[in-house]
């Protein structure tokens, strides 16, 4: 075969192998933003902390949705905010809600009721933050800290900030997801945030879904 022939053949190969590099360095790009964030503590004054929702099991939270709980009341003692709000709704069938759980517990740890709100709405990061925004606007609320797991943070804090709001992350204390468990989430938020970045946070949250 001559050299001719075989020109279109290599330039086939040399785009997938750019696309290839392209690629690779558009997902390490977001890993390392992923990751870099993981490590927020921000205790700047804002207007109100937002937990965000891990699972619950009939009425007792997990052990992930404890430590974002016992993270966010330490803030809360410290004077970070003046209100914890909690977000996450329920699966089908289930009696309660991660906020309702939520707000249980910090309840019981002493945070006065007239502090805490339970908004169980949403299956999804984007869902509760989205559906967040109306009840923050109605009480003059704009500059938030969110607490979560650290490879959640860039996630959670780049939507929030997409809906308007001032944010702040603080990842929490005493997640037991960490060593290799953590790694494959950092990697599974990566390729959320690297696919959110084509085609947007509400995009990715309807396909999800279905809707």
């Amino acid at each position: 075969m001559s050299a001719r022939r075989w020109r279109p053949l290599v330039k086939v190969v040399r785009l997938v192998l750019v696309l290839t590099v392209l690629a690779f360095a558009f997902g390490l790009v977001n890993f390392l933003l992923v990751f870099q964030r993981s490590f927020e503590r921000s205790t700047a004054p804002t207007q109100a902390i937002i937990v965000m929702g891990a699972a619950e099991f009939n009425g007792v939270p997990s052990s992930v949705l404890e430590a974002r709980l016992k993270t966010a009341d330490d803030l809360y003692r410290r004077g970070v905010a003046p209100r914890v709000i909690v977000v996450g709704g329920s699966e089908r069938g289930d009696h309660y809600s991660e906020a309702g759980v939520g707000v249980s517990v910090l309840a019981k740890l002493g945070v006065p009721t007239d502090d805490l709100y339970a908004h169980a709405v949403g299956n999804d990061t984007y869902d509760s933050l989205a559906s967040l925004v109306p009840y923050l606007r109605a009480h003059g609320i704009q500059r938030v800290t969110i607490v979560s797991d650290g490879f959640h943070l860039y996630r959670s804090m780049s939507i929030a900030s997409s809906l308007g709001l001032q944010v702040r992350g603080y990842a929490d204390l005493g997640s037991p997801i960490h060593g290799w468990l953590e790694l494959t989430y950092l990697l599974r938020e990566t390729v959320a945030v690297s696919g959110a970045r084509i085609i947007g946070y509400e995009e990715e949250s309807e396909i999800r879904h279905g809707t």
